[in-house]
């Protein structure tokens, strides 16, 4: 009798442990599956390495091997739905290779970060200042660990990695549907940050200009007849009480137009891209409200590709290929850590929704912090995604600038591709804030 109440008591035993089991697993199933993989978590508080794909997949992909839409299940969970539906349309990924974080931004913006860290504080509006309101933010990433949308998104606008930028050269080309190139436009953009400078004195914030957050003008160069099209925004430290200000020059009206929040929904000469697109989400964060959905592992685009995609006058490298005609360039992708940020316009908007794709520390970029968006239309169906293409690394003060050798735009429900190829310097120290005004724009586009 004895016996059998045993048997039964150890019956009830492994049952109860296998139910236990089911219900912790069934909720986390990569728990199961990669139990020794560490958290996003794991990796911004320096306790673990970044995994590699082939830890991610237990050897199913390799650095090199090519992923299309034959293969591309092996690494679904490790794509945005965009970038996956591009890849069942002909885009091919090429693995390849993670930098350690500290090749990735300057020293002085990593020493920034750690020096300044527990010291911001955000109004509601989600703009931050340093450990009172109203002192500026000095410069690095506000919050390391953001637990809302919200700080996310102030860590990007606040927390920038570089200071200035200038393009040397930059051309927009348009393919259509089948991969042929049939219009071509060059560009040139000026951008330089008024506060949280951290490696371009003045440092902090440069005096007369402790109300702005940036000034940048975008203007197209070439062809002829479009010479000259382009914008002039001043991004305010606080958006939401001050409004950018700023032009759109039309060289065929011969007049400048002010920058609204209409504006920035058109396209940039007649692309796929509108102003507002660029780096992610151009737009005023007071027109968007912002929802933090996970933290994941994703594959974007590799930090240094392994030769410069562009020659010193600014052409394609004759050893980047292409599939599907020009349309998408064949380049390396990588595991990062990302924040998944549901964007969605509190403003009438041609987009539903936009869902954004940010670094999380340390493994942040010295070009834009948002390389890949997934945006919908009003309908909330799948329409575009905007990414970052990194080029080669060039040293600049002995620190390492990873650029953004092109941006993608691309409409996945018409299949439309525009591809802007860059030669951008980061942190250059050429020009300063008050080197960009209405007057360098109408001066370039006249």
């Amino acid at each position: 009798m004895k016996a059998l109440e045993c048997r039964k008591e150890r019956h009830f035993v492994g049952l109860l442990m296998v139910l236990i089991a089911v219900f912790l697993i069934l909720p986390y199933p990569s728990a199961a599956k990669a139990s020794g993989v560490p958290t996003v978590d794991d990796i911004i508080r320096g306790k673990a390495n970044l995994p590699t794909i082939e830890d991610l997949t237990e050897g199913k992909v390799k650095l090199g091997d090519l992923i299309n839409r034959d293969n591309v299940d092996l690494v679904m969970e490790y794509l945005s739905p965009a970038i996956y539906e591009a890849v069942m349309q002909g885009l091919v990924l090429q693995m390849g290779k993670q930098l350690p974080s500290d090749q990735l931004h300057p020293g002085a913006y990593r020493e920034a970060t750690l020096r300044n860290l527990g010291k911001a504080i955000m109004d509601e509006n989600g703009t931050v200042y340093y450990e009172n309101m109203g002192v500026r933010w000095p410069g690095g990433l506000p919050f390391l660990e953001p637990k809302t949308g919200l700080e996310v998104m102030a860590g990007v606008k606040f927390g920038y990695v570089w200071d200035d930028l200038l393009n040397g050269w930059s051309t927009l080309t348009l393919i259509d549907a089948e991969g042929k190139l049939y219009k071509r436009y060059g560009q040139e953009h000026r951008f330089s940050y008024c506060n949280t400078r951290t490696t371009v004195p003045p440092f902090g914030t440069v005096p007369g200009h402790e109300d702005i957050m940036y000034k940048r003008v975008v203007m197209t160069t070439s062809p002829l007849e479009l010479k000259g099209l382009g914008q002039y925004v001043v991004r305010y430290y606080d958006d939401a009480k001050t409004y950018d200000t700023g032009f759109a020059y039309l060289p065929a009206f011969k007049r400048t137009i002010r920058v609204s929040s209409t504006t920035w929904q058109d396209n940039i000469a007649g692309s796929d891209m509108t102003y507002g697109d660029g780096q992610g989400l151009n737009e005023p964060y007071s027109d968007w409200k912002f929802k933090l959905l996970e933290k994941k592992f994703l594959l974007l685009t590799e930090p240094k590709s392994p030769f410069p995609l562009l020659n010193d006058t600014g052409e394609v490298d004759e050893r980047v290929e292409f599939d599907v005609g020009v349309k998408f360039p064949r380049v390396g992708w990588t595991i990062w850590p990302v924040y998944v940020v549901e964007a969605i316009p509190k403003i009438k908007h041609i987009y539903g929704k936009k869902i954004l794709h940010v670094h999380a520390w340390p493994y942040l970029s010295s070009g834009t912090l948002i390389p890949l968006a997934d945006i919908y239309d009003r309908q909330m169906k799948l329409w575009k995604f905007y990414m970052g293409v990194r080029g080669y690394h060039y040293i600049n003060e002995n620190e390492p600038y990873s650029a953004e050798y092109a941006c993608m735009t691309y409409d996945l429900q018409v299949r439309h591709m525009s591809l802007q190829w860059t030669l951008q310097k980061l942190n250059c120290m050429k020009f300063q804030p008050d080197d960009l005004t209405l007057k360098t724009l109408l001066e370039v586009g006249r």
